[in-house]
């Protein structure tokens, strides 16, 4: 006799936004009507543990855990995952960087093994209000001196500019514009980071000359906290780079539907250098059910699946055919169209063990810059000394 497998229903942790809650819902729904049960239950964290919690402690309860890559190095040492390059392998495609939008499955790609499945694509990009934006009589940046003129054509009407400079979302942004300017985080053959000061200053400097004409409530603003105020207010015109969160396009959220375009830059190509966001699912290595996971994690990453059920409730899909999709599209007000080139031109973080610590510890100084609650010199010198006090092994300045 043949002994019946009860379906597993496993735990899994999102973060707290419908963009990422939603689509995994109903994707377990649809799981577990089509297979007889399983599936997962999800829970959500805010943006903030998301980003920084240490993993640890954010998979204590689960089985599965959406986080975005550059904790990737941290993944593989630990041991607290499992690699999924057999769950991509099960997937038409799965396996191929083409088949994904940018590059969002290389940046869970570490040493040869695939740590997490991506489920979700994004990077820093242009957010704004259409009908304020029309009000300023300036074109559609391209240039960071276009965002400066359309700045200034703000507060002549009275209306300002958005930015999200709260916890380390300013820095990422200055370190956007040193991509865009040549002067990447290389990773060295140590294991470590190549941060060139100089050019880090150039970049601060360019975000400070669009800040002054940034709304004073920017200073504490997440990407979600920027999203949200764009789309209630009538004074915040538009953000040259934060990560894009599509649903904020869709017709029913918000009082006013936000619209988006290619991320500016200091030098051609302009929207080259972004750094990319998105977020995968993994399998914790005590998962109650392994097998059960796999087959879940793979289901996600079907291109109907992400075509569908992510795109019908509110996710923002990984999948290449997904961002090229015209119908999804027009119901997020063109934001894959809008976006596409600025993420196939995106640059990975640094996903080296303790590269997290640094980035969360850096965004804290930037953000008091942007604040106007330290000057340049002293945070500039902030900066040299965590370099320096994260690890010579792991960190060194160019």
């Amino acid at each position: 006799m043949t002994e019946t497998r009860n379906p597993v229903r496993l735990r899994g942790i999102t973060w707290g936004h419908r963009r990422a809650i939603d689509p995994l819902v109903e994707a377990s729904r649809a799981f577990a009507a089509r297979h007889g049960g399983g599936g997962a239950d999800w829970s959500v964290r805010d943006l903030r543990a998301f980003e920084h919690q240490p993993l640890a402690e954010a998979i204590r309860e689960c089985d599965l855990l959406v986080f975005d890559h550059p904790f990737i190095g941290e993944i593989a040492e630990s041991g607290l995952f499992l690699p999924l390059d057999d769950v991509l392998a099960r997937v038409e495609g799965g396996a191929s960087e083409a088949s994904y939008a940018g590059p969002s499955l290389r940046s869970y790609r570490w040493r040869g093994q695939v740590w997490g499945a991506p489920v979700d694509a994004a990077t820093m990009n242009a957010v704004l209000r259409a009908d304020l934006v029309q009000q300023l009589d300036c074109p559609l940046p391209v240039t960071w001196e276009d965002v400066v003129a359309l700045g200034r054509a703000a507060r002549r009407r009275g209306l300002w500019l958005g930015l999200a400079n709260g916890d380390h979302h300013g820095f990422l942004a200055a370190g956007t514009l040193m991509h865009n300017l040549g002067a990447g985080w290389t990773t060295t053959p140590e294991g470590g980071l190549r941060f060139d000061l100089a050019r880090f200053r150039e970049a601060l400097e360019a975000l400070e000359e669009v800040n002054a004409y940034a709304h004073p409530d920017c200073g504490h603003f997440n990407s979600i906290a920027l999203h949200d105020a764009m789309s209630s207010r009538d004074d915040l015109a538009y953000c040259p780079l934060t990560y894009g969160y599509a649903t904020y396009g869709e017709a029913d959220f918000g009082r006013r539907r936000l619209a988006f375009a290619a991320a500016p830059g200091l030098k051609a190509p302009h929207c080259a250098g972004t750094l990319v966001g998105g977020a995968a699912v993994g399998i914790t290595a005590h998962c109650a059910d392994v097998e059960a996971a796999k087959a879940y994690a793979a289901f996600l990453l079907d291109p109907e699946v992400q075509r569908g059920i992510f795109a019908r409730h509110h996710g923002q899909p990984a999948t290449a055919s997904s961002w090229t999709d015209p119908v999804i599209d027009k119901a997020f007000n063109g934001y894959f169209s809008a976006v596409g080139e600025t993420l196939a031109r995106a640059a990975i973080r640094p996903r080296f063990k303790g590269y997290g610590l640094f980035e969360k510890r850096a965004g804290a100084h930037v953000a008091a810059f942007l604040r106007k609650e330290a000057g340049m010199t002293p945070t500039l010198e902030a900066l040299a000394r965590l370099v320096e006090e994260t690890g010579a092994e792991r960190l060194v300045s160019a």
